[in-house]
């Protein structure tokens, strides 16, 4: 049986084959950095359903490839961000308990720890700015002292050969007159018992009347005390500070503290002639020692 077909759905044979050419413009679009892709000829239809699948053909061929050509060129590549470090490697600051201090200038002998605070304290609050030296100590103690130890006042003698001045005193651990000297970035030289700043001698009972210095106070009330004595830097409370200065009054006739501040403008002589006055709130005892047996000879 035969079925007659539509004459628009015979295909014509041996049509020749032709080539697809590319409408003008179309390489150029995208970004200019991908060529146009090269499209495979396609045989020319003569039915309605033959052209409709040569013209999909066509623009699968060339536009498709091109977009994927473009797309890929300018794709964003994602950016590296430096990430940070272990924190667990870094060190912080705690706040209260001992300090070993490079800053502590140690006596290199028994009788010499006034001539230590004074140099001491002569670099942070003097106007020489010199280096703590045990050569500057030494020379303060032959100039000012009989080589026996250093009292309130040869002390405050000391402070103003270096450019610092006594300001004020108490024969107390003055936690008030102390705590106001700080806020204004002054220091204390302290006159106290030797084994009561000592952690290796807090039980030992009587030491010796011994000058130290204060020149902070942390966050728990705790006073930075550097001990030429030991070379290093405790923390105490007011009350320890109290006893430790109670104990040189009761055990050595003598002690308490003399607040230190900068003096520009002002001579020598003038610094020696007032702090002398202020520091006979202290009494006359000679501050030297600290450990026994730390040092060549023992101080009387």
């Amino acid at each position: 049986m035969r079925i007659p077909l539509s004459p628009t759905l015979v295909r014509t044979l041996e049509q020749p084959r032709v080539d697809v050419t590319p409408a003008p413009g179309a390489a150029a679009s995208g970004t200019g950095t991908a060529a146009a892709p090269e499209v495979t000829p396609v045989e020319a239809p003569t039915d309605a359903y033959g052209a409709q699948e040569a013209q999909l053909s066509e623009w699968v061929q060339r536009f498709g490839a091109l977009a994927s050509a473009v797309g890929t060129a300018s794709a964003p590549q994602p950016q590296q961000v430096a990430c940070v470090s272990d924190l667990s490697s870094m060190k912080v600051p705690q706040l209260g308990g001992p300090a070993d201090g490079a800053s502590v200038l140690q006596q290199t002998k028994d009788s010499n720890c006034g001539s230590a605070v004074a140099v001491m304290l002569g670099k942070d609050k003097g106007t020489t700015g010199a280096k703590p030296s045990t050569e500057t100590m030494d020379s303060l103690e032959s100039r000012f002292t009989n080589g026996d130890g250093t009292t309130p006042h040869e002390l405050s003698n000391m402070i103003a050969h270096e450019g610092a001045a006594v300001t004020q005193a108490s024969g107390s651990f003055d936690k008030k007159l102390m705590d106001e000297a700080l806020a204004r970035d002054g220091k204390a030289a302290v006159l106290v018992d030797s084994n009561k700043v000592d952690p290796n001698a807090k039980d030992a009972g009587k030491g010796r009347a011994h000058w130290v210095t204060v020149d902070g106070k942390d966050a728990q009330g705790n006073y930075t005390v550097k001990d030429p004595g030991t070379g290093k830097s405790v923390k105490m409370d007011a009350g320890a500070l109290e006893d430790a200065v109670g104990t040189a009054w009761s055990e050595h006739n003598g002690g308490g503290m003399l607040v230190v501040e900068k003096a520009e403008g002002t001579t020598e002589a003038e610094r020696a002639q007032r702090g002398g006055e202020i520091a006979t709130a202290l009494g006359n005892s000679d501050g030297g020692g600290s450990r026994r047996g730390a040092f060549a000879r023992e101080s009387s």
